[in-house]
């Protein structure tokens, strides 16, 4: 809750107990603000619902937020620019619209609604809030509360439309500029970030890669393999895997790896005359 300090007798008040207070202080021809110390002539006061938060209040130097100036240049901090609205600080604003533009039948209970700052923002808990807080009690209350609370609703559906026009209307806009950005921005690629990109492609790919063997090493592998194995015979991955350790073949990625299978099979089927392939079992013939 903001709290408001009388500059004629330096009393401090509540925001609903400013209007009493200067009924009574002859001297109270402004208040300041607790927090901000911005001074409100008259009855400036009750726009003002929220300035500096808690933070920048006792942080001070060390405070690390960002600190805006209002466009008077006075110190004073802007409100509700550069920062998103609680859902409560939206709420205010829309009663303090609502105050301005309600018909003469409940412009006296939207004036001491503008002024306080726990207004309830669902349906029931403001009814009930209306009973202490503006005195409507009794049958004939309830017409005024479904009154205060009609106007309020549409008040607060013209902004939400209004909300979403100027969206929609700036959607377009930043849509354009996003487009534009685009074109401006360079599509060459350097020659730095080109070489790299090939020094990428040539790790990755396992056909340019050096430490692919060729065919004539690999059946001399897979020959002296199977020569050393039981019967002269070995499954086709266990024969993979040997003569991929002999010949010190790197597979890291997957591409790599295929490219491997792919060549040990190229070889094994150039290879019919002196190979024998038995479903999984390689052997070599005597």
């Amino acid at each position: 809750m903001v709290f408001f300090l009388c500059d004629g007798c330096n009393e401090t008040l509540k925001k609903n107990k400013v209007d009493a207070h200067a009924a009574k202080c002859r001297e109270c021809w402004s208040v300041s603000c607790v927090d901000c110390s911005q001074s409100f002539p008259g009855d400036e006061y009750r726009s003002h619902t929220s300035c500096i938060s808690e933070a920048e209040r006792y942080e001070k130097s060390i405070y690390r937020g960002s600190r805006k100036l209002d466009e008077s240049g006075t110190g004073h901090r802007q409100q509700h620019k550069g920062k998103k609205l609680t859902p409560q600080e939206a709420w205010q604003q829309t009663i303090q619209a609502a105050a301005e533009s309600a018909p003469s039948s409940i412009k006296s209970y939207m004036d001491q609604l503008a002024m306080l700052d726990n207004v309830p923002r669902k349906e029931k808990q403001f009814r009930n809030f209306t009973v202490n807080s503006l005195k409507l009690k009794g049958a004939n209350a309830e017409r005024t509360k479904d009154e205060i609370w009609k106007h309020l609703s549409k008040v607060r559906e013209d902004e939400k439309q209004k909300k979403e026009e100027d969206q929609t209307k700036q959607q377009p806009s930043q849509q354009s500029a996003k487009n534009s950005k685009k074109e401006d921005e360079p599509t060459s690629i350097s020659d730095d970030d080109k070489s790299s990109k090939e020094d990428t492609q040539e790790k990755e790919s396992p056909s340019s890669s050096p430490s692919m063997p060729s065919e004539k090493e690999v059946a001399k592998a897979v020959k002296k393999a199977l020569k050393k194995a039981p019967n002269k015979s070995l499954k086709f991955k266990t024969l993979r895997k040997t003569v991929q350790e002999s010949l010190v073949i790197k597979t890291k990625s997957d591409s790599a790896r295929k490219e491997w299978k792919k060549l040990l099979k190229q070889c094994v089927d150039a290879n019919s005359k002196k190979l024998v392939v038995d479903g999984k079992i390689v052997s070599l013939k005597d």
